[in-house]
C-alpha cells in the first residue's frame, strides 16, 4: 500500500533500470484512479531514479481515500507498467476536538463571594389602593370625535367622519370592547 498525503506536496520516487532501451527519451506517467476518473502525472528519469511530482492532492475532489496507483514507462516505443499497487490518501495534519460539557452541579465552586449589605430600617407598609374608573364609552367616543375630527353634532358630519377608516375603526373598537350596539351608540352621539 502506497501512502499519499492530502495536505502536503507529494513526490513519487523510485529507482528504475531499463535494459535494452535508453532512459534519455523515456516518458514516465503515474496514474491515480479516483471516483469515475483517473489523474495522470508526468515525471522524468534522472540517473536511474524516477521522479514524479504530484503536489497537494486535496485539490482533486474525486480522489478516493484509497484506490489504485500505476506507473507507466514508455521507452523506445514500448509501453511498460513496472509498478501497480493500492494507495491510501491520508491527512498529515489532523486536529481533533472534544468538547467537554460541564456537569449539572459543580463539585465545588470556583469563586465564592459574600456581600454583607446594611440592614435597612423598617418602613411602615403602605398598600396603594388602585381604583379603576369605569369610563362611559359614549363619553369617550364624543371626546375622541371632538379632539380628532370636525364633527359638529349633525348626521351629515357624523357620516363624513365615519367614512374615514381610522375613525370608524376607533368607534367599532369601543363598541365591541363594551359589547354595545353600534347603531344605538351612533344615535346617542347625535343627541
Amino acid at each position: 500500500m502506497y501512502r499519499l498525503l492530502k495536505d502536503k506536496n507529494n513526490e513519487f520516487l523510485c529507482e528504475i533500470k531499463l535494459e535494452g532501451a535508453s532512459t534519455k527519451d523515456a516518458k514516465v506517467r503515474l496514474f491515480l484512479q479516483g471516483d469515475e476518473c483517473e489523474y495522470a502525472f508526468h515525471g522524468k528519469i534522472e540517473e536511474g531514479k524516477c521522479i514524479v511530482p504530484l503536489g497537494k492532492l486535496k485539490k482533486f475532489a474525486n480522489l478516493l481515500e484509497s484506490g489504485k496507483i500505476r506507473l507507466e514507462v514508455i521507452a523506445d516505443d514500448t509501453w511498460f507498467v513496472p509498478y501497480e499497487s493500492e494507495y491510501q490518501l491520508e491527512q498529515e495534519k489532523r486536529v481533533t476536538v472534544e468538547v467537554l460539557q460541564p456537569g449539572s452541579t459543580p463539585s465545588k465552586p470556583l469563586v465564592e463571594v459574600k456581600v454583607q449589605e446594611p440592614v435597612p430600617t423598617p418602613r411602615p407598609q403602605v398598600k396603594p389602593t388602585i381604583k379603576a374608573e369605569k369610563k362611559n364609552p359614549i363619553t369617550e367616543i364624543k371626546k375622541y370625535l371632538k379632539e380628532n375630527t370636525n364633527f359638529n353634532g349633525t348626521p351629515n358630519s357624523l357620516k363624513s367622519v365615519i367614512q374615514k377608516k381610522e375613525h370608524r375603526y376607533y368607534i367599532n373598537a369601543i363598541c365591541e370592547s363594551n359589547r354595545l350596539d353600534k347603531l344605538a351608540v351612533l344615535k346617542q352621539i347625535l343627541k
